[in-house]
């Protein structure tokens, strides 16, 4: 192999390992690490709201997004050479360093998609309210 395949293969594999993490990893970490802290917030805030409901909801995210990067990458590793391996990894490390701020549960992006996500988990605002004025 040449230099310049050798820098194709690493770039494209890069590029495979950002798409895959952003996809699913940084999915799955964001369910992780902000929506349980949110879902708990959220169940102070609002004592009806359905915390079992909703953490149930964040493990199975959590779980389908580090078993789609856990296959894609087993594959990934075990499927290219030495190259695309060093270029899928420092993809997905790329992605990982990108969406960081997005980790936290006081990022305003992750609360407004908690609250579109979890919008079923909330009593119905009749019951919060106790009126029955139609």
């Amino acid at each position: 192999m040449d230099i310049a395949s050798i820098a194709l293969h690493f770039l494209c594999a890069a590029v495979a390992g950002f798409l895959i993490m952003s996809i699913f990893g940084v999915q799955a970490l964001v369910a992780l690490c902000s929506s349980i802290s949110l879902a708990r917030r959220r169940k102070h805030q609002v004592p009806a709201f359905d915390l079992a409901l909703a953490l149930r909801r964040i493990a199975w995210r959590t779980v389908i997004g580090f078993l789609g990067v856990a296959v894609i990458s087993a594959l990934m590793i075990w499927l290219t050479a030495a190259p695309g391996t060093f270029g899928y990894l420092f993809g997905m490390i790329l992605s990982f360093l990108k969406n960081l701020n997005r980790m936290t549960p006081n990022d305003r992006k992750n609360q407004r998609r908690f609250e579109k996500m979890f919008a079923d988990c909330y009593p119905y605002e009749d019951e919060l309210d106790g009126d029955d004025d139609f």
